[in-house]
């Protein structure tokens, strides 16, 4: 028993200092500090816990095993939330995400400040999701480009509109991108401004990926390569037949260009643009996704531009309808549709999602109340539940021609958002057009 003791002992000890060599190895390599912090929990709670009881097996004594298993108690209560406090506190602060992350579960959840920001980038002033009259606004921390500003516009009104100069269309193909690119282009020849069609094959291969475990370099080489060679075959298609409307409208001011850079080749190329026109449902590896996923999800979360997001091509906008929840960015909806100037003759529709909360009381009362000093025509909708029935909400959406919306969808992919329902996407998949402004 002895022998058998002391062999559990030396197993236990040479596992525990095995998960402190690699969560140290972590610590060094990993790109982020929120990864980081992940392999330094693993080390303060699994490798500490297993030379813990190693030890203890050691000394062999109940006085010692019990000191361990008390120490591991401890550790496992406390560890996990030292950690979950200082990668909050980290978010909070601004630390950059690494190039392997592929969504923020916190945008637009917690206040975020920005470090080291670009000279190119400045703050956005907002206000309170419910502010009144004479209270302070408060700045954002989501970075928003400068844009080239008319003189004439400087002094006006937040909620004034902005001429639309000029627009990208992004044709990252897909089923949706003709009737993308045919909007873009109608928009752009009703004000009168200019029009480029953007392709691109995104990052390099190895900028997409994060650490990888050993052997796992060639089929992450192949699995980028290949999503490369469709996202450029997407592209081909897309910007034939951009060029091919281009041809047609010989009046447009019309460019068309291919990117294939790191991602800040594409912000630049974003940067004092006052629309981006993208396809519904596309993902940035070339293929269909959930609209948590989209490329424009993720550029309506950076901030860098309203987006627009087509599924289907509407010449005539007569109803729009606005959606309103708990979302910190749903305070500036109503001002992001009147900035951009779209569909003035349409009939807005503010739809509360759970009303009886304070904050999106507030959130609807203050919309409409801009909108109302608009001059628009406005209603409100009963408050929807979060027990709604999808597919009648679904046949109450049928009626409008587009959307204002804070986002595309509030589910992350965990298993409970197997059996919820998201009114965000309800929209996302039937409205043909959306504003994320």
């Amino acid at each position: 028993m002895s022998a058998l003791r002391e062999i559990l002992a030396a197993l236990l000890l040479v596992g525990g200092a095995s998960v402190v060599a690699l969560a140290a190895l972590g610590v060094a390599r990993l790109p982020d500090p929120f990864s980081r912090m992940h392999a330094a929990a693993k080390a303060g709670v699994a490798g500490a816990g297993l030379l813990l009881l190693g030890a203890g097996l050691a000394f062999g004594t109940t006085a010692a095993m019990l000191t361990v298993l008390a120490a591991v108690v401890f550790l496992v209560l406390t560890a996990p939330l030292a950690s979950h406090a200082l990668g909050r506190a980290a978010y909070v602060a601004g630390a950059p995400l690494g190039a392997a992350s592929v969504a923020d579960a916190l945008a637009n959840v917690l206040d975020r400040r920005v470090l080291d920001i670009d000279p190119a980038r400045t703050l956005r002033p907002r206000s309170k999701p419910y502010t009144r009259s004479g209270e302070e606004p408060f700045m954002s921390a989501i970075p928003e480009f400068r844009r080239p500003a008319d003189p004439a516009l400087r002094d006006a009104p937040f909620s004034a509109p902005v001429a639309l100069r000029r627009l990208i269309c992004c044709l990252v193909g897909g089923p949706n991108q003709p009737a993308a690119t045919a909007q873009a282009f109608d928009l752009a020849w009703r004000a009168g401004g200019s029009l480029t069609g953007l392709s691109g094959a995104g990052l390099e291969p190895r900028m997409w990926q994060g650490p990888l475990p050993i052997g796992g370099a060639y089929w992450a080489d192949w699995l980028t390569a290949r999503s490369r060679l469709r996202i450029r075959e997407n592209c081909a298609v897309a910007l034939k037949d951009f060029q091919d409307m281009a041809a047609a409208t010989p009046s447009l001011d019309v460019a068309a260009r291919h990117e294939e850079g790191q991602a800040a080749d594409l912000v630049r190329t974003l940067a004092g643009h006052d629309l981006v026109v993208l396809p519904a449902g596309m993902g940035p590896h070339g293929v269909e996704c959930r609209p948590n996923e989209e490329i424009a999800a993720s550029l309506a979360r950076a901030r860098l531009v309203p987006v627009l997001r087509v599924r289907r091509k509407v010449t005539e906008v007569r109803s729009v309808l606005i959606v309103v929840g708990s979302q910190p960015a749903c305070g500036m909806l109503a001002t992001g549709l009147l900035r951009t100037g779209f569909w003035p003759n349409a009939e807005i529709t503010i739809l509360p999602l759970a009303d009886h909360r304070a904050d999106v009381a507030a959130l609807v009362e203050a919309q409409a109340e801009l909108l109302h000093a608009a001059a628009r025509k406005l209603r409100i909708l009963p408050s929807l539940e979060p027990d709604f029935d999808l597919a009648a909400l679904r046949s109450r959406l049928a009626i409008f021609d587009a959307a204002v919306l804070s986002c595309l969808s509030t589910l992350q992919g965990g298993l409970f958002d197997m059996v919820r329902n998201c009114p965000y996407e309800a929209v996302s998949d039937t409205v043909p057009v959306i504003l994320l402004p």
